[in-house]
């Protein structure tokens, strides 16, 4: 979780994009607070397989239309407010 001020971000550190409707997609709370916010994740290799800015889509484990193998992820968020990246891991279990 990454607080700042009133604003708070509530960052998942795993999913699960089965399909069984319960925790399909990377759901981050509050990014609404930040309208410039831009997210990048990667994979193992520092392939990008994920980037938008705004964040009204959340990612559904993803990559070309195809699901993304169970394992660990790594996620650059920027608020694009001056503060430093928010850079943590993801991992996805199906």
């Amino acid at each position: 979780v990454y607080f700042e001020r009133e604003n708070c971000l509530n960052i998942p550190n795993v999913f699960t994009p089965n399909g069984d409707g319960d925790n399909d997609y990377w759901v981050i709370k509050g990014h609404e607070n930040y309208p410039e916010i831009h997210i990048t994740i990667f994979n193992r290799w520092g392939n990008v397989i994920f980037e938008t800015d705004n964040y009204d889509v959340p990612w559904d484990g993803k990559y070309n239309g195809k699901p993304v193998p169970t394992g660990t992820y790594y996620y650059i968020i920027d608020l694009k407010n001056g503060n430093e990246k928010i850079k943590g891991d993801l991992t996805i279990i199906r």
